[in-house]
Parts: C-alpha cells; sequence; structure tokens
C-alpha cells in the first residue's frame, strides 16, 4: 500500500490525540447544565456521547453536548436517542441558549486562563486546570517519524485553531513531523466534517495527488468517500476501506 499514497490526512481526536479530555468536558457540561436548566441529578455516561457521536452531524463536541442537553430536558429515554435527537442549525448556534452552552464546555476544557485569553472576557466557571491540558499521544512518535520520512502528513481537524495549535505544540507534532501549514481547523473551512472540505483543503494545501486519511467516526469515513480519498478508519466499527484497532497499527498497512 505505501507505493499508492504520496500523502497521509490525520483527524486530530481519537487518531493522533486522547479525546478522553473532550469527552469529559462533554460530561461535565451535560451534567451541570441540565442540573441548573431542569434540576435533573443526572449522571452521562459515555454510552449516551458515543451514540450521539455515531450520528451523521455530530462532529462538534459543542452540538453533542446541546443535543444531549435537549434530549435530557425533554425526557427522552437513552433507547430514543438516534430518532429524537435534532441536528444542529446553523441558527441554533447563534443562539443565546446555545452559547451558554459553548462557554460552560470551553470553560471546562481551557480552564479559566485560556478561555479569557482567547475569547477576550471571563469564563462563566472558574476553573484552574483545564482539561485540554491533560492530553495525550496516541501515536509512537518514532512511528510518526518513520511516516514523516516517507509521506507529506496533515491534519483535518473540527477543533478551532486555538486549540488544534495547543495540542500539537504541546505535544511535540509540529514542526518537526507535521506542518502547522498543512493543519485545517475549524475556522479555515465553511463547512465540516462530513463535508470533505476540510480534507480538500488539506490536499489543496499540501499540493499532493494521493493521500489516505485516517479517522475515527462515521463523520470521517462520510468526508473522506465525499472527497473521494480512501480512509482508514481506527475502531471497531466495520467501516472505511480499511480497519485499524489503534493509530500505531499504521505501520502494518502503510509501511513496509
Amino acid at each position: 500500500m505505501n507505493q499508492q499514497y504520496d500523502s497521509i490526512i490525520f483527524d486530530m481526536d481519537g487518531v493522533l490525540v486522547n479525546n478522553s479530555s473532550y469527552c469529559t468536558a462533554i460530561q461535565k457540561t451535560v451534567e451541570l447544565v441540565v442540573w441548573n436548566r431542569f434540576k435533573l441529578k443526572k449522571k452521562i455516561p459515555m454510552k449516551y456521547i458515543e451514540i450521539i457521536k455515531g450520528i451523521t452531524g455530530f462532529n462538534n463536541d459543542w452540538d453533542t453536548s446541546y443535543a444531549l442537553i435537549r434530549l435530557l430536558g425533554d425526557g427522552v429515554r437513552v433507547e430514543r436517542f438516534r430518532k429524537e435527537v435534532q441536528q444542529i442549525t446553523p441558527e441554533v448556534r447563534e443562539t443565546t441558549e446555545y452559547r451558554k452552552v459553548k462557554n460552560v464546555f470551553q470553560s471546562m476544557y481551557l480552564g479559566d486562563k485560556l478561555f479569557s485569553q482567547i475569547y477576550g472576557y471571563s469564563a462563566p466557571l472558574k476553573i484552574i486546570k483545564g482539561l485540554i491540558s491533560l492530553e495525550t499521544l496516541l501515536i509512537d512518535l518514532k512511528i510518526l517519524a518513520k511516516l514523516a520520512s516517507k509521506y507529506r502528513l496533515g491534519i483535518a481537524t473540527s477543533r478551532p485553531r486555538f486549540e488544534a495549535l495547543y495540542a500539537v505544540n504541546n505535544l511535540k507534532l509540529s514542526p518537526e513531523y507535521i506542518s502547522v501549514e498543512f493543519l485545517i481547523a475549524k475556522e479555515d473551512v465553511t463547512r465540516e466534517k462530513p463535508e470533505p472540505d476540510p480534507l480538500l483543503e488539506v490536499k489543496r494545501r499540501m499540493k499532493v495527488k494521493k493521500p489516505i486519511y485516517i479517522g475515527d467516526t462515521i463523520n470521517d469515513v462520510i468526508a473522506a468517500k465525499k472527497a473521494n480519498i480512501p480512509c482508514i478508519f481506527v475502531g471497531s466499527q466495520k467501516i472505511g476501506d480499511i480497519q485499524i484497532s489503534q493509530t500505531n497499527q499504521l505501520m502494518e498497512v502503510l509501511y513496509e
């Protein structure tokens, strides 16, 4: 397979970076908001998050948080989530209600200092150490070095640019292995995955002809298909063109 491709485009969360911090931020955000708004004392299991994230269109964690709050506030049972969930439209994202949920999430994830630095106003919650500081790599840097010696590497993520840059710098992915020039974040395209725009923009910037994409959600697989780019899926589902259980197994399918 290594003869077929000239580049690799990575999703970030769940592929390069452990996304448990984002999942924890969703849990804490939903638990806090449903208590404050509906007086529901509810623990949010990972199963709830996995159901919503497994639905096409829910690549964004703010959307996932907001959708769960809506479902729980309406008293929807977990077995009805897929049927009852409402897609988050651009109009919904402009509402005060959505922005409040987003700000709570960002407070949990960033901590109040980074929050204020990014947004220019005070965080709604005083959290000294944000969950972003706990993130770890999912790929061995020795493996990434070997891949970088053979392929041009890029990233297509739905993270806001500041958060994506924080991760690649903090975890030493850039500049040695992946140039920030080839990092496409939320602000860089009009449409997020599952639309193909992020993947096509990375491909354009890298000036490559035959990339392969590494993702871990249904939205990644759909985006790759729409972009006409082969997809390696990281996870247990039998989707994508090739399946691996963890990112470090890329060597087995891409490197002789």
